[in-house]
């Protein structure tokens, strides 16, 4: 028998990148669906990014305070935009049968594309809410419109995207 455990991946929901579009409300958001998933008993798993821009240990690095995050929670560092290189998150999943991932968090573009891809790519089945993860605003690109391009390029493709 297959098991179809799920787990919740909230990537990047840190300090440094509050300016993103919608970010307090992006971070009530994803709390609504970590409060879900600990009501099911479900994973809940954290990437926390380090870089230049947010260096480990400084306050941009942070976690968003306001974002559920229990001792319980698994948290995972990673130094490049994809969740499962070199993190030991591919390992953890498998060793606890998880084969299906909720992806939210940020940025659209960069680490939450990444993972989408990257998960599908390893065998993951992909789910991802409708605006469930933001961006900034570029000169090319507002990030709602970014959001929805790629929404659109991810949707059936990498993953099912499921509107609000």
């Amino acid at each position: 028998m297959i098991n179809n455990q799920t787990a919740l991946l909230v990537i990047d929901v840190q300090n440094g990148l509050a300016q993103a579009a919608d970010f307090n409300s992006l971070i009530a958001k994803i709390n609504q669906r970590i409060k879900s998933y600990r009501e099911k008993d479900q994973p809940i798993i954290f990437m926390q990014h380090t870089d230049a821009e947010l260096p480990y240990g400084s306050p941009a690095w942070m976690l968003a305070a306001e974002l559920a995050v229990q001792n319980e929670d698994q948290i995972f560092l990673k130094y490049h935009s994809d969740s499962f290189f070199e993190t030991g998150l591919q390992n953890y999943l498998t060793n606890r049968q998880i084969n299906q991932l909720e992806i939210c968090g940020l940025q659209t573009e960069y680490c939450v594309d990444t993972a989408i891809r990257v998960g599908h790519h390893l065998g993951f089945k992909i789910k991802v809410l409708s605006g469930l993860h933001t961006t900034f605003d570029t000169p090319l690109l507002s990030a709602a419109v970014a959001i929805k391009y790629h929404e659109d390029i991810w949707n059936n493709s990498f993953a099912k995207v499921v509107q609000r």
